[in-house]
C-alpha cells in the first residue's frame, strides 16, 4: 500500500503541474486578458489535498520541494520561489489540518487562504526582484481576485474526484 502511494502521488502532482501549464497555454487569451490575470494552481490543490488525505505520507515535503524545483525551472526560470513555497504550504497544511474536520468547505477555505499566501509571496518576490511594476492596489483586483475565482472553480470540479483517488490510495478522512 505504501509503495502505491509513493509512486502515484508524485505522478499525480507532476500531472497536475503539467496540466497547469497546458491549461494556461490553451486558454491564454482567457487567463491573461489585460488587466486581469488568472493563474492556474492545480499543483497547489494537489499538495493541499494530499496533505489532508494522506497525512502520513513520507517524503511529501521532499516531493513538494522537487515539484517546486521543476515548477520554477519550467514556468519561471528563477529557481527558489516555488521550491521554497510548495514545501512551506505542505508544512502549513499539515500543521493546521489537525484543527479542522476534513470537509469540503474547510479544505476549500484552507486552500484559498494558502493560495492567497502563495500568490502574495510570489507577488512580493517579483516586486522585490523588479520583475513587476504592479502596485498592491493593482495586484489584488487584477491578479489575486481572478486567480482565487479560477482556482475555486477548479476546487469545486476536482475536489471529490481527487479525494476519492487519494482515499483509494490509502488515505484517511480523519
Amino acid at each position: 500500500m505504501r509503495s502505491k502511494i509513493q509512486i502515484w502521488v508524485p505522478v499525480l502532482l507532476f500531472g497536475l503541474m503539467l496540466f497547469d501549464g497546458s491549461l494556461s497555454t490553451i486558454f491564454t487569451s482567457h487567463f491573461y486578458n489585460y488587466p486581469d490575470v488568472m493563474i492556474s494552481r492545480l499543483v497547489l490543490l494537489g499538495l493541499v489535498l494530499v496533505s489532508f488525505f494522506l497525512p502520513d505520507m513520507k517524503h511529501l515535503l521532499l516531493w513538494a520541494f522537487i515539484i517546486g524545483l521543476f515548477y520554477d525551472s519550467f514556468y519561471t526560470g528563477i529557481l527558489g520561489v516555488y521550491t521554497f513555497l510548495f514545501p512551506l504550504i505542505v508544512y502549513l497544511t499539515r500543521q493546521i489540518r489537525v484543527y479542522f474536520t476534513p470537509t469540503a468547505i474547510a479544505i476549500g477555505a484552507i486552500y484559498l487562504i494558502e493560495l492567497t499566501i502563495l500568490e502574495s509571496f510570489v507577488y512580493g518576490m517579483n516586486r522585490f526582484m523588479g520583475l513587476t511594476t504592479a502596485t498592491l492596489a493593482n495586484f489584488i483586483p487584477d491578479v489575486l481576485g481572478p486567480t482565487l475565482l479560477l482556482n475555486l472553480v477548479y476546487f469545486v470540479i476536482l475536489y471529490f474526484p481527487l479525494r476519492q483517488l487519494l482515499l483509494k490510495l490509502g488515505g484517511t478522512t480523519v
